[in-house]
C-alpha cells in the first residue's frame, strides 16, 4: 500500500461523557505531561541484556531500565501484531475488541487511547510502519498525524520510524504530545545493517538450495524443525543483531527528548507486541503458539521523579493493563468498567507490595486456534482444533517442554475451568461488537498481507463476521467449557 500521512478519524464515536471527562483532565494553566509508546516488534523479552542475555545487545534499552520500573513479567494477549497492539490501544483483549483477524475494524463505539489523549488537549501522532497497523483497522482512530508506510520484511525501517517521530517532537515541542512509534526491523527477516550484521554472528546462513526467508521456513508445507542448529544460530545471530540497531533507533528517539528538555515531563512506554520463536517448540518466527517465546514481551515506565527507577516488578502484567494505567498516571479520568486491564499507576508510584494479580489470557486466531492463561508459576493453554491441553509449571520448567496436563489432572481441571471463566467474562455493558471490513478491502489487505508471507487459518474468511455473542459462544464451545458457562445467542 501506498506510504501517507493524514489526519486521523475523530472522536464523533465516542459519548459526549467520555470527551467530557478526557477535557477535564488538567485545569486552567496546568501542565499536562506528555506520553510517548515505543512498541518493538518481535522482540522477545529474554533478548535483553538487562534482562539476562550475556551479549551487549541493548546499551540504550539497559540505561533506560535503570532508569524506569521494569515489568519482568509482561504478556502481549496475542503473538502477532494486530490483536495485540489494539489491546494495548483499547484496554481490551483480543477476544472482547474482536480485531483478532484480517477481515474486521475496531466497533466505533470503543474508545481508543489516542481519542482520550486527543480529548484531552493533547496532540496525537503515530508512526505505523506495517500493515498490520493499516488505519483500515481502526489504528487511526485518534490521531492527528498518522504516518502510514508498508515496508516489507527485507526494507531497513527504523531510521524512517524515528526521523518522523523526531519530526514531529520538533514540530511540538511546546504541547502536550501523545506519540506512537512501532518499530519494524526486529521481525523478520533478519538483515541488520553492516556492522550490526557480523557483531553477534554465528552458524552459518542459507547454502545452495536452502532460505533464510522466514515467510518461507515458517510457511505452509516447509518444516521449520528440519533446520540445524547452525542453521538456527545464524538467524538467532542476525535477530540479535537487528535488536542492537533498533536499540540504537530507540536511543536516538530519546536524545531528542533531552536535546528538547522534555524528558522530565514525559512518560516514556517501551514495549513490544510479541516475541520470536526458534525452534523451541518447532516453529520459526510467531503467531500460531502462546509459548513465552512468542509471548512474553519487555516493559519499560520511565518518568523521572513520578515513576519508580530501577526497580523491577515481577507481576503478571500485560500490555492489556496500560491504557488504565497510563491515562490515570496523566490525570486523565475514566470508568474502569471501559477496560479489561488492571491500573498499574499505584505500583508505578510507590513501593507497595507486589500482589499476584490475575492470570494474563492469551489467545491466536490466525494459523492455528489457542486460547490460554499465564501466570508467573504456571502456564496452561488449549488448542480449540484438536482439544489437546497443555499445563507447564514455570518455575521449574521455564522452557515450557514438560507438559503437565496429563501427569496433573486435578491442577489442569482447575485451570481449564479457570480459562472457561475468563472467555465468558463480558463487560458490564455487553459485547462489543464486530465491524467487517467491506469485502473488496479484505481483498486488497489478504492480497497485501499474502506478499509479506501471512496466511490465514482455512475458513477464517467472512465467516466470522456477525453476532458477538455467538462468537463468545462458539470459542467458548471449542474449549470444552461447561455447558452453563455458554452466554445465550
Amino acid at each position: 500500500m501506498t506510504p501517507y500521512t493524514r489526519s486521523g478519524r475523530g472522536s464523533g464515536s465516542l459519548g459526549l461523557l467520555i470527551l467530557l471527562l478526557a477535557a477535564a483532565a488538567c485545569g486552567p494553566g496546568e501542565q499536562l505531561p506528555s506520553v510517548v509508546i515505543v512498541t518493538i516488534d518481535s522482540l522477545r523479552a529474554d533478548h535483553l541484556h538487562h534482562a539476562g542475555d550475556p551479549r551487549d545487545l541493548s546499551p540504550r534499552l539497559d540505561a533506560l531500565a535503570a532508569q524506569a520500573t521494569r515489568f519482568s513479567q509482561a504478556g502481549a494477549s496475542a503473538p502477532w501484531t494486530t490483536p495485540s497492539v489494539m489491546t494495548l490501544f483499547t484496554g481490551l483483549t483480543p477476544g472482547t475488541h474482536h480485531v483478532d483477524l484480517n477481515d474486521r475494524a475496531l466497533a466505533a463505539t470503543v474508545p481508543t487511547l489516542a481519542e482520550l489523549f486527543r480529548g484531552a488537549g493533547y496532540r496525537t501522532a503515530a508512526i505505523m510502519p506495517a500493515l498490520t497497523l493499516a488505519d483500515h483497522f481502526g489504528f487511526d482512530r485518534g490521531f492527528d498525524d498518522f504516518i502510514f508506510a508498508t515496508q516489507g520484511h527485507s526494507n531497513v525501517s527504523g531510521p524512517w520510524s524515528i526521523n518522523h517521530a523526531i519530526e514531529f517532537l520538533r514540530d511540538h515541542r511546546d504541547e502536550p504530545i501523545f506519540l506512537y512509534v512501532h518499530l519494524w526491523d526486529v521481525h523478520y527477516n533478519y538483515n541488520p545493517p553492516v556492522p550490526h550484521s557480523i557483531r553477534f554472528q554465528a552458524g552459518r546462513p542459507a547454502g545452495p538450495g536452502e532460505t533464510d526467508d522466514i515467510t518461507v521456513l515458517a510457511g505452509p508445507g516447509h518444516d521449520a524443525a528440519s533446520l540445524s542448529p547452525e542453521r538456527v544460530a545464524w538467524l538467532e545471530g542476525q535477530y540479535a543483531g537487528e535488536i542492537l540497531f533498533t536499540d540504537e533507533q530507540v536511543g536516538r528517539l530519546l536524545d531528542e527528548l533531552d536535546r528538547l528538555g522534555r524528558t522530565d515531563d514525559t512518560v516514556v512506554v517501551v514495549t513490544a507486541d510479541h516475541g520470536e520463536a526458534f525452534l523451541e517448540h518447532r516453529v520459526m518466527g510467531h503467531t500460531v503458539h502462546l509459548y513465552d517465546e512468542m509471548t512474553h514481551v519487555p516493559l519499560l515506565v520511565r518518568w523521572p521523579g513520578q515513576v519508580m527507577a530501577g526497580r523491577i516488578v515481577d507481576e503478571q502484567v500485560g500490555l492489556v493493563d496500560m491504557m488504565p494505567t497510563l491515562l490515570d498516571l496523566v490525570g486523565i479520568p475514566f470508568a474502569s468498567q471501559w477496560f479489561e486491564g488492571r491500573n498499574l499507576a499505584p505500583l508505578l508510584r510507590s513501593k507497595r507490595p507486589e500482589e499476584e494479580g490475575p492470570p494474563l489470557l492469551l489467545g491466536t486466531s490466525r494459523q492455528a486456534m489457542k486460547r490460554g492463561l499465564r501466570t508467573p508459576s504456571w502456564s496452561y493453554q488449549v488448542d480449540l482444533v484438536t482439544g489437546e491441553d497443555e499445563l507447564y509449571d514455570l518455575v521449574a520448567d521455564p522452557g515450557q517442554q514438560e507438559n503437565l496436563a496429563i501427569a496433573l489432572p486435578r491442577e489442569a481441571s482447575i485451570w481449564h475451568r479457570r480459562l472457561c471463566k475468563r472467555l465468558a467474562h463480558r463487560l458490564p455493558g455487553g459485547e462489543v461488537g464486530i465491524d467487517p471490513l467491506p469485502a473488496d478491502l479484505q481483498e486488497i489487505l489478504a492480497a497485501g498481507l499474502r506478499t509479506l508471507g501471512y496466511v490465514s487459518p482455512a475458513g477464517s474468511k467472512g465467516g466470522r463476521q456477525g453476532d458477538p455473542a455467538v462468537e463468545r459462544q462458539r470459542i467458548l464451545k471449542a474449549t470444552g467449557c461447561p455447558v452453563e458457562l455458554l452466554p445465550g445467542p
